[in-house]
């Protein structure tokens, strides 16, 4: 076996080679134990102060191809604690697969904490009593340990493998949420499979990873990622092709992965190898099989399972059912409808994703309960008997991420087409107060894939782009002591609307008001009514009674009051000097603010805020206007935008523009008594 090594920094790259003798061992490169040094380095990332430094992460993946095929994952950490924060990275924790021949576990788990007291190095050994492991379903157990005596300033150090009996590889990981000082990290391909192999060409932080680094043994090729339209264009990327050889990747000085918020999951821009199976080969080297490598092979492979395909196929357990849901004077839409409503109360989600049944529609039809899969596999099974033209959609979930590859982990979720007189409908009945073309957010994304009988499947675009609305009517007096009564409605759309019932579905009439106070001090409401809460109609409607306190500024014969009032945006929540990762804002908005203000007789209006329209990269803009006829002034502010992901490269220009609207929200309205 060849060994090749590539060694990184951040200025870099410089490419080892070695016998394939010293191929092993060279993946087991061992570090001297804990020394004084290693109370004192120092990370060389100066962007935050850390809760705890990653001085060495080790991570190394084996195989041992002997009568029972089998994979180790060797890891060896040691980590130095800098907060009370950090004191968490003292617990470690396992979700362990524990199914049929893919059952994973941890062996050789070690540990040991050092302090230091009075310069001298103290260590505690990790004991069995602080080892844990419970199971948590039929399918994953957890084990976790806590080191033990860890205090702001220790050193703790670990080393375990988790074994498997499958050739799948999960991703490795070169970079996590705090620095990685010794990064140690590597695999040994078995030869009886070939992978193939990108370095995640979203990462923030870049590594060099070209196959001509390589040498022979290993060869590579440009493969386009197929990224969301709203994150830009397609992602061209270096995919190695691997088999019976090793790689590796030794550097220092790793930066830690920022968490930011509204980014949409750090993880799918971790620095991370990101292997698949491509294919299985005879002893005599020979390819014996291609795995899956288009999608829609992938697709044709799923549909043909009998965890899939085939259980859409079985409906003798809910026919019966069935006819007392629709009968022969429906129309497909009223068909669709009423089977879609009714699977939605019949079997609720439990929680889990998957594309395959568990054990069957039938066992999830008469328990009440079951996966995405069972949920919507039974939807279309039912569909389908009813005469409706219905196809099950391969998602990958935000969990699951934008996958690189044509690999059936590239989807892990399940919705429903519909197609009626040509128009196209997706459904998902995991969700109560979901509805056609509506799906949660956590299958919102990417793309999905349908699956048609006849095997073949196409690329199905998941949201329509159309805006979520939150309108609000405010129709107010303010009289001479400063008081602002009045009426209020709002009206919510689309994923606005479906995120406030999932909040109050269950609220009563106090909830509400509480709700819709919203944490504005001097705020009073009452007489809350919403209309349409347990309704999945496009409109969710609220309205109340106001009483406003505090909302003038009195100075002189003077009143000062800002236009908006208690729906005025007060402060920018975007203000990180930059950004590494995008901003996912989650669907496109227009949040409308109408204000019929009634001034008090006696006073007349000295100035007001000029109109003005910000816009934002014609991606979206800020439209305010304020006048004043028959001793009312309105002002309309209508915020809307038409992407729901702000690039890295546009975040200053979009932070800009927003700290526009804050400060523009500010401005105020003066009257002047006459």
């Amino acid at each position: 076996m060849k060994k090749i090594f590539i060694a990184v920094s951040l200025i870099c790259c410089m490419i080892l080679k070695v016998s394939a003798q010293a191929a092993e061992s060279e993946l087991n490169l061992e570090y001297e134990g804990v020394t004084l040094l290693d109370f004192e380095v120092e990370t060389t990332d100066m962007s935050n102060e850390f809760d705890a430094i990653y001085i060495l992460n080790k991570e190394t993946v084996k195989f041992y191809p002997n009568a029972k095929f089998g994979q180790l994952r060797l890891v060896h950490q040691r980590i130095r604690i800098e907060t009370e924060e950090g004191l968490k990275y003292a617990t470690k924790q396992f979700n362990l697969y524990k199914k049929g021949n893919a059952k994973e576990y941890v062996v050789d788990l070690t540990g040991t904490t050092y302090n230091l007291l009075d310069g001298e190095i103290v260590s505690s050994e990790l004991n069995e009593d602080a080892i844990f492991e419970k199971d948590i379903n039929e399918l994953y157990k957890t084990k976790s340990f806590t080191m033990p005596d860890v205090r702001v300033g220790s050193v703790i150090e670990y080393s375990y493998s988790v074994g498997s009996d499958t050739a799948y590889i999960d991703d490795l990981h070169l970079q996590y949420e705090i620095p990685i000082l010794n990064l140690h990290a590597g695999v040994l391909f078995p030869k009886q499979f070939v992978y193939n192999v990108v370095f995640n060409p979203r990462a923030v932080y870049k590594l060099a990873f070209n196959a001509s680094d390589f040498g022979n043994g290993i060869s590579g090729s440009k493969i386009t990622a197929a990224e969301d339209e709203e994150f830009g264009s397609d992602i061209e990327t270096e995919q190695l092709r691997i088999s019976g050889e090793s790689i590796g990747i030794v550097t220092k000085n790793i930066p830690a992965l920022a968490s930011e918020p509204m980014s949409g999951g750090a993880n799918r821009y971790r620095a991370k190898l990101i292997m698949n199976i491509a294919a299985t080969r005879f002893s005599n080297g020979q390819v014996s099989k291609e795995y899956a490598s288009t999608w829609n092979d992938v697709a044709k492979t799923i549909y043909d399972s009998d965890r899939f395909g085939d259980a859409i196929k079985k409906s003798n357990f809910y026919k019966k059912d069935l006819l007392s849901v629709v009968h022969d004077s429906m129309n497909q839409l009223e068909k669709t409808e009423a089977i879609y409503e009714f699977v939605k109360t019949r079997v609720k989600w439990n929680g889990r994703y998957g594309v395959f049944t568990r054990n069957g529609l039938k066992s999830a039809y008469k328990d009440g309960s079951g996966s995405v899969a069972d949920v919507n596999l039974l939807l279309v099974s039912m569909l389908k008997n009813a005469g409706v033209n219905a196809n099950p959609v391969l998602v990958s979930s935000d969990n699951n991420g934008v996958p690189i590859f044509p690999t059936r982990e590239g989807f892990d979720y399940v919705i429903v087409q519909v197609v009626i007189n040509g128009d196209k409908m997706l459904l998902d009945a995991t969700e109560k107060f979901a509805r056609p073309n509506l799906i949660p957010l956590r299958a919102a994304n990417w793309k999905g894939r349908v699956i048609l009988e006849n095997g073949m499947s196409d690329w199905v675009k998941l949201t329509d782009n159309q805006k979520s609305q939150e309108i609000v009517l405010l129709n107010l007096s303010l009289d001479e002591e400063g008081l602002i009564t009045g009426k209020a409605k709002k009206r919510l759309s689309q994923y606005m609307a479906l995120r406030s019932r999932n909040a109050n579905q269950n609220a009563n009439q106090e909830d509400i008001e509480e709700y819709l106070v919203n944490d504005n001090v001097g705020l009073q409401v009452s007489d809350g009514k919403v209309d349409d809460m347990h309704s999945t109609n496009q409109y969710l409607n609220y309205s109340f009674d106001v009483v406003y306190k505090d909302a003038i500024d009195e100075i002189g014969d003077k009143l000062y009051i800002t236009p908006l009032l208690f729906e005025a945006n007060e402060e920018n929540p975007f203000s990180l000097p930059r950004r590494n990762l995008p901003l996912d804002l989650s669907f496109p908005v227009e949040v409308k603010t109408i204000v019929n203000l009634e001034i008090p007789d006696g006073y007349e209006v000295e100035s007001m805020p000029q109109s003005v329209n910000y816009v934002y990269l014609n991606k979206g803009y800020y439209k305010y206007i304020t006048k004043f006829s028959n001793n009312i002034i309105t002002t309309v502010a209508t915020f809307n935008m038409d992407t729901s992901v702000v690039l890295s490269i546009d975040y200053k220009a979009f932070r800009d523009f927003y700290a526009s609207v804050v400060e523009k929200d500010a401005e105020k309205i003066v009257l002047k008594k006459i």
